[in-house]
């Protein structure tokens, strides 16, 4: 009996979950005239346990295809909850959003992911045949095995080439993700935010990098998400995020290491379950605030003396980045704003909107300008008939109020709408937007009493991308929002008899 793998997707390389992953297979035993009833069978093994098992005839070649990427994707979720260092009721209950300001956790900077958003599987192959036309066929199962595959939660958007575009074939770009592996100073973190800045300055940390810039309020939470696996295919050799903070007139007030594994997470040669092959930083200024890791790094931003700050992943625990060959990762700068406009709403607060970016991470926008509020209502109608027609007799007669009969409601649905406005954008923010606009996940968070996540839906059902060549830069985005949750209502009651 043998069965051969002709074609599978690297085992170098790190795939999007929802991109195409092929197997093509042989047997020996298709090509019999004597074995009937044929079948390839695929088995998905997710954390050493079966969960799907396909079986399809041969193509007209006699090869089993399989395209096992479909398989994977019903396995794959985003991390929206802190996972802290063990599982539990109570760590679930905050938001991975608020890393590092987490109840009983604000020594943990850094979160794992929740094991879905990362996953290792394995593929196993067999096959079926009958001995004769009218026979049962007889199951071979896992005569291949030890065909591991690791995914995240991406369909491609951030190729140089997308699939809608055009690629040349099925193979091209197949090792796209490298460039989101923290191993040199042109990797990413797992953000759409890729683009330098437009502004033309350079990094403080090193002078030939160009960060790319993020821009927050004093109090925005934010996360990144990184690559932490240092065995292949990742190779991630990222031991600390190294934070430089300064002020207004580009002194360095302080420093820090911030160390997988120390502080919160898990250590990049330690990784042995997804959980800890994908982890999230938490580093806005709402998360750094309220973390006690570093209380002295802590008061430079609950003091509001921190006008800027640049962060990148380095290849040491306690490196101080000069030159290229001490990052792990490009350099991001984030900008605190502090200005208000007068377009900016008084009566209402800024909204921070956090989204499911392109890799199953996070990424956030802030929209200060004014925004307008709406509510679309549905009401259940009926027509009341008036009058006491089931108790009137001898000793009662036949009577109704006013305001007794006619259409009555018997219900009301509403669901609160918003229109938000953006900042003054530039080219590089309105391509984070459009993949606002492409996210299954989307939310508010607010402030009450704590980080409040609010689950919130994109209504516009199309996105113009704005461009310098068709209209003057800085742009201005609307976008239209619906509350996933409905408004409180209540019914009418009974509406029985005259009471």
């Amino acid at each position: 009996m043998s069965m051969t793998v002709e074609q599978r997707p690297s085992t170098g390389d790190l795939h999007g979950a929802f991109e195409q992953l092929m197997y093509v297979l042989t047997s020996t035993e298709q090509a019999s005239a004597s074995n009937f009833k044929f079948r390839y069978i695929a088995d998905l093994y997710v954390g050493g346990v079966l969960v799907s098992r396909v079986k399809v005839f041969p193509n007209t070649a006699g090869a089993g295809v399989f395209r096992v990427d479909k398989l994977i994707q019903d396995h794959m979720s985003a991390t929206n909850a802190y996972q802290g260092a063990t599982a539990g009721t109570e760590v679930q209950l905050y938001t991975i959003h608020n890393t590092g300001g987490v109840t009983g956790a604000t020594d943990k900077v850094f979160s794992n992911n929740n094991g879905e958003t990362f996953r290792k599987v394995e593929m196993k192959f067999g096959q079926e045949y009958a001995a004769s036309a009218t026979a049962d066929p007889t199951v071979y199962l896992n005569q291949i095995t030890g065909e591991f595959l690791q995914v995240i939660m991406t369909a491609g958007l951030q190729r140089s080439i997308t699939w809608d575009d055009g690629i040349d074939n099925y193979l091209t770009l197949s090792g796209w993700i490298g460039l989101f592996t923290p191993f040199n100073f042109r990797a990413l973190f797992l953000s759409d935010r890729r683009t330098e800045n437009t502004q033309g300055f350079t990094s403080n940390l090193v002078s030939s990098i160009t960060p790319i810039l993020i821009d927050v309020d004093v109090d925005s939470p934010y996360t990144l998400a990184f690559l932490n696996d240092s065995s292949a295919p990742t190779s991630s050799i990222l031991k600390s995020i190294y934070v430089a903070l300064y002020d207004a007139s580009d002194s360095l007030l302080d420093s820090r290491n911030f160390i997988p594994g120390t502080d919160g997470g898990t250590e990049n040669t330690s990784v042995s379950t997804d959980q800890g092959r994908l982890q999230y930083f938490g580093c806005g200024p709402g998360n750094f605030d309220t973390q006690t890791v570093d209380t002295t790094f802590r008061d430079f931003f609950v003091n509001n003396q921190v006008s800027y700050y640049e962060l990148c992943g380095v290849t040491g625990t306690s490196t101080t980045p000069s030159s290229t060959g001490d990052l792990t990762t490009t350099v991001y700068r984030f900008n605190i704003n502090q200005c208000k406009s007068i377009y900016q709403d008084a009566g209402y607060p800024k909204m921070t909107v956090a989204w499911q970016n392109s890799f199953g991470a996070w990424d956030y926008q802030i929209f200060r300008l004014r925004f307008n509020y709406s509510d679309t209502i549905k009401r259940k109608t009926f027509d009341q008939v008036a009058g006491n027609w089931d108790t009137t007799d001898a000793a009662q007669d036949f009577q109704f109020r006013g305001a007794q009969g006619g259409t009555r409601v018997a219900k009301v649905e509403a669901h609160q709408e918003l229109t938000a406005t953006t900042d003054l954008l530039q080219d590089s923010d309105v391509a984070i937007l459009e993949t606002l606009m492409l996210s299954p996940q989307v939310y508010l968070l607010s402030e009450n009493g704590g980080l409040a996540v609010v689950p919130i839906v994109v209504t516009d059902t199309s996105f113009v991308k704005k461009r310098r060549v068709d209209e003057r830069a800085p742009f201005l985005y609307q976008i239209k929002f619906k509350y996933a949750k409905p408004r409180p209502t209540t019914k009418g009651g009974t509406f029985s008899g005259l009471s």
